[in-house]
Order: structure tokens, then C-alpha cells, then sequence
């Protein structure tokens, strides 16, 4: 496989790939509270539980999606599951977590 080469960068990435969620979730959140107003916004435990659930589903597939992918064909090693668990499960967890904040941060606009 010649992702095994790439898999020391792709393992950073997802290491690192939560914690720019995570950040990027607080910002969308203080940008969602700063335009709507204090009556209209999101409460900060329904959009956290929001982003954990979302999230927790994203990582899941792309756990799976990781796994499924790295283990298949004949020269699969016995390590190969460590793909889905440390890349495409943190990075898809991630995407998840950023798409739906900022789907959330844009939704309950004022109107001009």
C-alpha cells in the first residue's frame, strides 16, 4: 500500500484534525451568539450535545469507512486497523464537527 509511507503525515493530521474542530466549533458559536442576540441563539448544552452526537456518528464512519479500506485486499497487515482509529475516524469526526457548527453558527440570522 503506498499510504504507508504517507501514514506518519496522515496520523498528525488526525491527531491534530479534533483540536482545530474543536477550536472552530467555539468560534462558530461565539460568532452564532453575537448575531442573533441573547433570546435567539442556540443554548451552549444543545449545541454541545449538538456537536457530540454529530460528531460521534461522523468518527464512526469513518472509522468504519477506514478500517473497511486499509484491511481489505491479500497484503493487509495485522495493523492495518490502526488506519480507521488514528486518520479517517478523527478527520471525518472533524468534518462532522465543523460542518455542523457552522450549519448551526448560520441558522436564526436577524434580518437586516
Amino acid at each position: 500500500m503506498e499510504t504507508d509511507k504517507l501514514f506518519p503525515i496522515f496520523m498528525i493530521v488526525g491527531l491534530l484534525a479534533p483540536i482545530a474542530a474543536i477550536v472552530g466549533a467555539v468560534i462558530f458559536y461565539v460568532d452564532h451568539s453575537n448575531r442573533v442576540g441573547g433570546k435567539n441563539r442556540m443554548p451552549v448544552l444543545g449545541y454541545v450535545a449538538t456537536l457530540a452526537i454529530c460528531g460521534a456518528v461522523g468518527g464512526c464512519v469513518g472509522l468504519t469507512y477506514g478500517i473497511a479500506r486499509a484491511c481489505s485486499g491479500s497484503n493487509a497487515g495485522n495493523l492495518c486497523g490502526l488506519w480507521g482509529f488514528f486518520v479517517t475516524g478523527p478527520i471525518s469526526f472533524a468534518a462532522t464537527v465543523l460542518l455542523v457548527a457552522k450549519l448551526v453558527s448560520t441558522a436564526g440570522r436577524k434580518e437586516p
